[in-house]
């Protein structure tokens, strides 16, 4: 195994090669059909647009999802190249491509090309393109957050200079670590609280291995300044139209939520945090890690020096076919479980390393994106995985696991007299029909969307009415907006479908664009309610969305959800549309048309 060395232009134009190729044809597989025509990511496109056109973030439009960088960011895409959705994927594609070019130096220089490589790799298959379920929100292209991929991108810079200052020493670096992390802090506050400890342990490791209390206290307060500069820019341009209150409340709006309301009661939430059978994460979890841990066990005393070389790759052929095999039939799908304890055991070698050996820029890296990696498991608590909210938190423990089995595990077999190169090629043999696996599912809910909904850049491929009615009826409710509301005519979309506002370019003049329970507990039901009766809009589309999830039926049944809202709808509106069915009465998804009442 090489160790040690630097970048070269060779192994680069290789990597480039290898992971742009696998990039370039997942775009291309996936090409414009991303995106969930109904949950979240409407809002992605609603939001920027309002902002472009002079709209005030948490005043004019209100937002629970993060903070204000990645919105101004988008409205500000928006004012330079058009207003459209291939604006965004054009400037998400660029993201992950950083992502990726960040990722592959980082983890070439802490181990080598064959880990960098399938690092990166792993990141596109498992994660940027993933399409496991029929709700396209969980992918880097159209996330329903952009602010969770903005952050994840900005923590790994974080990361990197935290590595890279206790290296050099360099207290400037701190202050650029510090920046970064200031920028996260305005886009999700999950993502900065796992970069507070990530910091405290590279502090800690600083003054455990160097002892220079001094520079150790300017690197913190550099740190510390560069991470408020964001917030005080956004508070001064906050501050132009708004007080000093309301400009507070508005740099912090994504924290608010986080401090003033209890998510942990939500069945939604629990089911997240695992906290609805514990129990059986925890024995899934363990369960899995024990037999990663026996395969890993198996391949090292396969490996063992004293086996002689001609016995080893003789019995290296079942063993290769029946990982083959295992893995293939393997549900990679729940691969997730094992994360957390896969971490902890890099981790825990990472540290006797470095107590043993000292901590080498390679060790000290390595340590702080375990650390970071386990902090951002722990939004998971015990419900570990790839999909769903895993699609981000997971996403760095996992490639902590590829970093384990194909470099910190074979050099630590390799000085205790194993070869590692056969190790890595069976680990290898295990990971890759995973992935071929993972990105064969994707792929297949990817192949039937091919309905074309929204015209010119703003085109999107939804499911075929086949595979997924609703999408052809949301279809068929932007055709009928497109052909019968005026230009200038108000809409609101209950209780979401912002994706209907954009498309159509009819603005909802209540500035609440979500009606989701998350949003009620956050905002004030009482407080949303007034603001629709205050600008009641023109027209409402209503639609079904089943919130059993969040212990809640269907909007606007209950007074906890929506009902006073739906009574005044019900007196000052009169249906002109039903597209599908009437939910109320059947359970199917439906869309309703309403118009308002002339006075």
């Amino acid at each position: 195994m090489n160790h040690g060395k630097t970048s070269s232009r060779h192994d680069a134009l290789f990597a480039g090669a290898v992971i742009g190729a696998v990039f370039a044809m997942l775009a291309f597989k996936t090409w414009r059909r991303w995106p969930d025509l109904v949950i979240d990511f409407g809002a992605q496109l609603y939001m920027p647009w309002q902002i472009s056109t002079g709209a005030m973030l948490y005043r004019d439009v209100h937002y629970l999802a993060g903070g204000p960088l990645s919105q101004y960011y988008h409205a500000l895409l928006f004012k330079i190249f058009g207003v459209s959705f291939l604006t965004l994927v054009v400037s998400n594609l660029v993201v992950l491509a950083l992502l990726l070019a960040a990722i592959y130096l980082f983890f070439y220089r802490c181990s080598d090309q064959l880990t960098a490589i399938n690092a990166c790799v792993a990141v596109l298959v498992v994660f940027a393109f993933a399409h496991y379920t029929t709700v396209g929100i969980f992918n880097y292209i159209t996330p329903y957050s952009a602010e969770v991929v903005h952050g994840l991108v900005l923590s790994v810079l974080t990361v990197a200079l935290l590595a890279r200052w206790f290296e050099t020493e360099n207290e400037w670096l701190a202050g650029a670590a510090g920046l970064c992390g200031g920028l996260t802090l305005m886009t999700k506050p999950d993502l900065l609280l796992a970069l507070m400890l990530t910091v405290v342990c590279a502090a800690a490791l600083f003054w455990q291995a160097k002892r220079k209390g001094k520079r150790l206290g300017r690197s913190l307060a550099l740190m510390a300044g560069g991470g408020l500069i964001p917030a005080a820019v956004f508070f001064l341009w906050f501050f132009r139209v708004e007080d000093f209150q309301q400009s507070v409340r508005s740099v912090f709006a994504a924290w608010i939520p986080l401090l003033t309301t209890s998510a942990a009661r939500s069945p939604f939430y629990r089911w997240c945090l695992g906290l609805d059978q514990p129990w059986v994460h925890l024995q899934q979890a363990f369960s899995q890690f024990l037999r990663l841990a026996g395969i890993a066990a198996v391949c090292a005393v396969l490996c063992w020096r004293k086996i002689p070389a001609w016995l080893a790759c003789v019995l290296a052929v079942p063993v290769a076919v029946g990982l083959i095999k295992v893995s293939w039939e393997f549900n990679w799908f729940n691969c997730g479980h094992c994360l957390p304890l896969v971490c902890l055991t890099l981790l825990a070698l990472l540290v006797w390393r470095g107590a043993k050996g000292g901590w080498a820029p390679p060790v000290v890296f390595a340590t702080l994106w375990a650390v970071w990696s386990l902090a951002l498991l722990a939004k998971l608590g015990f419900f570990c995985r790839i999909w769903h909210y895993g699609f981000a938190l997971a996403m760095p423990a996992f490639v902590s696991g590829i970093y384990l089995l194909l470099w910190a595990l074979p050099l630590q077999l390799e000085r205790s007299g194993a070869r590692s190169g056969l190790f890595r090629g069976l680990i290898l043999l295990m990971l890759l029909p995973g992935l071929t696996r993972l990105t064969q599912s994707s792929l297949k809910l990817y192949s039937d969307r091919t309905m074309p909904i929204g015209s010119g850049a703003d085109t999107i491929l939804a499911f075929n009415p086949h595979f997924r009615p609703v999408d052809a009826d949301v279809a068929a409710a932007l055709q009928w907006v497109e052909t019968n509301l005026p230009p200038r005519a108000t809409l609101a979309v209950l209780p979401q479908g912002a994706m209907l506002n954009y498309l159509s370019r009819h603005t909802n003049p209540c500035g609440y664009p979500a009606w989701n329970p998350p949003e009620l507990a956050a905002f004030g039901q009482e407080k949303m309610t007034g603001a629709f009766i205050a600008h009641s809009p023109d027209y409402v589309i209503e639609l079904f969305v089943n919130y059993g999830e969040y212990g809640e039926t269907f909007f606007g049944q209950d007074k906890r959800f929506g009902l006073e809202v739906q009574q005044w709808i019900d007196t000052h509106y009169q249906l002109v549309q039903l597209i599908g069915h009437d939910w109320l009465k059947d359970g199917q998804f439906g869309i309703k048309i309403l118009k308002k009442n002339r006075s």
